[in-house]
């Protein structure tokens, strides 16, 4: 009798697995899950034979200036936009210039306001600068009449930083005369030939009209340099000797036309000999 009670269970157990496996057979319930992190999506589908369910899926986009995040969100999304203003503010750079022989600083700033600009036919030479044009030219304008008039039909007065004269010093000096129009490579024969160059370094320095001064009176000396006495000497060649040397004669010349700073000359009043023979050398060679 047992026997058979047994038989008979496991048959109902058999024949309960059998229709339970029949049932999920016919009734499938799906679940799939794709999780990823970054560029990709999570989804989550489940679908019976009962009920079947959807999702919307938005996809916002996040982008900054090296990366994007893209995030997948079901159901319905709300999403904003943030709008930035970015403002470019200039800066204003100051150097500062120590200067071992003038043993001086010079803070320079390249803030541009108020100032004008030169548009005229310097700016296409090698080292021109530009800023305190209009100032050299008013410096120009304050000249001795005498010392003026000897150079204004024939010279250029130019406010920048003379290429080859920095080459050959390793600095950018305060003045230049350059009577052959000198490039930065040392040939000749530019469109500043005759000119008297000024730096903005001079300007700094509180050095333009002496420095003015200074390169304009080589250019009186260069103009004048046929100049002859009635028994045929050269009157430059002899002012050379007399003085010392050219720059010696220039300084000289700084003196006789009222200015007070000296770059080559130790003695800072001119002798009574020395200013009769500068007078007798304007009454000669400088022609009104």
């Amino acid at each position: 009798m047992s026997g058979k009670l047994t038989v008979t269970i496991v048959i109902l157990i058999v024949l309960f697995i059998s229709l339970s496996y029949i049932y999920v057979i016919n009734n499938p319930i799906e679940i799939s899950i794709q999780a990823n992190i970054g560029s990709t999506e999570t989804s989550i589908t489940s679908s019976s034979t009962t009920t079947t369910s959807s999702s919307t899926t938005t996809t916002i986009q996040l982008t900054t200036t090296s990366s994007s995040t893209t995030t997948t969100i079901p159901t319905t999304t709300t999403s904003s936009t943030t709008t930035s203003t970015t403002t470019t503010i200039p800066r204003t750079t100051t150097t500062i210039e120590v200067l071992e022989k003038e043993d001086s600083v010079a803070f320079n700033s390249d803030n541009s306001e108020n100032i004008k600009i030169y548009e005229g036919e310097f700016i296409s030479f090698d080292g021109f600068e530009g800023e305190n044009q209009f100032n050299l030219d008013t410096l120009v304008a304050n000249l001795p009449l005498e010392l003026r008039k000897s150079v204004e039909n024939n010279v250029i007065f130019v406010n920048g930083c003379h290429s080859y004269a920095a080459t050959i010093l390793g600095r950018c000096p305060f003045g230049v005369w350059d009577s052959a129009g000198t490039f930065a490579d040392g040939s000749t024969n530019s469109n500043w030939k005759l000119s008297v160059w000024v730096s903005n370094k001079a300007f700094a320095n509180n050095r333009a009209y002496n420095t003015l001064l200074h390169e304009t009176s080589h250019a009186l000396s260069y103009l004048t340099r046929n100049c002859v006495n009635s028994e045929g000497e050269n009157q430059r060649k002899k002012a050379q000797e007399f003085f010392g040397s050219e720059e010696l004669f220039a300084d000289a010349l700084v003196l006789y036309y009222g200015g007070d700073y000296l770059y080559y000359r130790d003695d800072l009043i001119l002798q009574v000999s020395e200013r009769e023979y500068l007078e007798n050398y304007a009454s000669l060679c400088i022609k009104d």
